[in-house]
């Protein structure tokens, strides 16, 4: 059985020699350990030089010395056996195989047997040996079956998870490879929250494709909860947005990019702007105060979220009453169209509402406002070990957040303080 994404690279059962040649210096010391033979040892290396197309090792009289390609596809070996480990334990490091792995993904994904053989292109019964000889190796089992389909136990969750980061570390060891032969300069998948999707992100790919073209990027978007999730299993390789900070989650790193402010806004047509006179320059004149606003309708961030806290401190910071909120959402697409359409007022970042800024379709309201900093910046997984590629999208990310930090809003000549 061939599960997706084996033929692209040699397999589990063939690194773990190369893996263990590379740390141990010789094919004898590394069959001494795997309990092979030195001949098949050394059998798995050649054949992983040849479904990787490079040499992985300089053979010299005293053993066998890593080159730079066998050095960056062991230490991503390392790493996939080291989750494979965490997440249950020793044998199902040394057995299990990318056929295995693999099928658990699309079984856990897909919640059936049948769907999962179909999505792999494999029989039905080979999907269920294989999900058989994955328990086996984990020593637990992992799935239950119900008239409703397959889920998964509270241990197939943790082999799940190990597996995806596992298979994630060799996708990258392999797109590694490839930027080193010069066939691809790799790929990259990130999570942009909405505060960042509109600007700080699209920027950000923007100068990378420019720089490296042919670099592949994915970019999934969703609320914070559903993108850790994807960050926690190797889907994403790094979200974008609004820091937790001392709520972070333990095995998340946080790195701030810049500090951002939500500020009062309307449309461009609102009563609080026109009915304070034209007025030719960029700032819409109006109130003076948040509590001139409490009359409005407003639109809030959803609870929970940083910009939700910034939003509450803001009104007690005043010394008022936080609002009862017409509508929570967020969607800058949901928000910017009810700002547009009625006499609502949100609490938005400049950086969210650019273009509409620049147009003149939304405007500023000069209030002053305390407590609604936050920051932005990039989460990582905490033992993660960005390949180039990912690197590179940081470079590119904290060189445009310095520039946007540096720029006044659109529509607005100088922010409240």
């Amino acid at each position: 059985m061939s599960a997706a994404g084996e033929g692209s690279g040699a397999a589990l059962r063939l690194l773990r020699s190369v893996e263990a040649v590379a740390r141990l210096g010789s094919a004898a010391r590394a069959a001494g350990e795997l309990h092979l033979s030195v001949s098949a040892v050394s059998r798995a290396v050649v054949q992983s030089e040849m479904a990787l197309g490079v040499v992985l090792f300089d053979r010299v009289a005293r053993g066998m010395n890593p080159t730079l390609a066998g050095t960056l596809i062991a230490a991503r070996m390392r790493r996939a056996l080291a989750e494979l480990r965490s997440g249950g334990g020793v044998p199902l490091a040394t057995r299990a195989t990318d056929a295995m792995l693999q099928v658990l993904v699309a079984v856990a994904e897909s919640r059936s047997e049948g769907a999962a053989a179909s999505r792999l292109g494999v029989s039905q019964p080979a999907v269920h040996q294989s999900l058989k000889q994955l328990e086996h190796a984990a020593k637990q089992r992992l799935l239950l079956r119900t008239r409703s389909g397959t889920r998964l136990t509270d241990e197939g969750e943790r082999v799940l998870r190990a597996a995806k980061l596992a298979l994630s570390e060799l996708r990258t060891g392999r797109d590694e490879l490839a930027a080193l032969l010069g066939s691809s300069p790799g790929r990259v998948a990130v999570g942009a929250l909405p505060m960042t999707a509109d600007v700080l992100v699209p920027q950000a790919l923007s100068r990378l494709f420019a720089a490296q073209p042919g670099i592949i990027v994915t970019v999934a978007d969703g609320t914070y909860e559903a993108l850790l999730h994807q960050l926690r299993h190797g889907d994403l390789d790094l979200v974008v947005g609004p820091l937790r900070g001392a709520e972070a989650a333990a095995d998340v790193a946080e790195q701030p990019l810049f500090i951002d402010r939500l500020l009062p806004v309307v449309r461009a047509q609102h009563p609080l702007v026109v009915s304070s006179g034209t007025g030719t320059g960029p700032r819409a004149r109006g109130p003076s105060s948040l509590r001139t606003l409490l009359r409005w309708p407003w639109i809030g961030p959803l609870p929970g979220t940083p910009a939700r806290a910034a939003f509450e401190r803001a009104f007690v910071g005043a010394g008022l009453a936080v609002p009862v909120v017409a509508l929570q959402a967020n969607s800058p697409a949901v928000v910017r169209s009810v700002l547009m359409s009625g006499d609502h007022v949100a609490m938005l970042s400049p950086l969210q509402i650019r273009a509409e800024l620049a147009s003149g379709l939304l405007k500023l309201l000069p209030v002053v406002v305390a407590g609604t900093q936050r920051s932005i910046g990039v989460m990582q997984r905490r033992d993660s070990l960005p390949s180039a590629a990912v690197s590179s999208l940081l470079a590119e990310l904290r060189a445009l957040a310095g520039e946007l930090a540096g720029s006044p809003p659109s529509g607005r000549s100088s922010g409240p303080s």
